[in-house]
């Protein structure tokens, strides 16, 4: 998966629903999501520009998450993003 690029946070949204079912997805701090899967964290999914309904997330930031909660494998298949 290149680092490179970039995937809407609806994107990001949908892989969440398939690869980590029954995961929390919230509001921390004022510019950031927090992502709980299976026991594990990532609380720093950047919200976006202010008042964007659907940000792009760069593809690194996503890739760090995914290795983090253990999808990533799942995260490349469902995202279509090269190795």
């Amino acid at each position: 998966m290149s680092s490179f690029g970039t995937v809407t946070l609806n994107e990001v949204r949908a892989m969440l629903e398939e690869c980590a079912r029954g995961h929390v997805f919230r509001a921390h701090g004022d510019h950031f999501f927090l992502v709980a899967y299976n026991g594990l964290t990532f609380p720093s999914l950047p919200i976006g520009e202010h008042g964007k309904e659907d940000p792009d997330l760069q593809i690194g930031v996503v890739k760090k998450m995914a290795r983090q909660l253990g999808i990533l494998a799942c995260a490349k298949r469902v995202l279509n993003l090269p190795s």
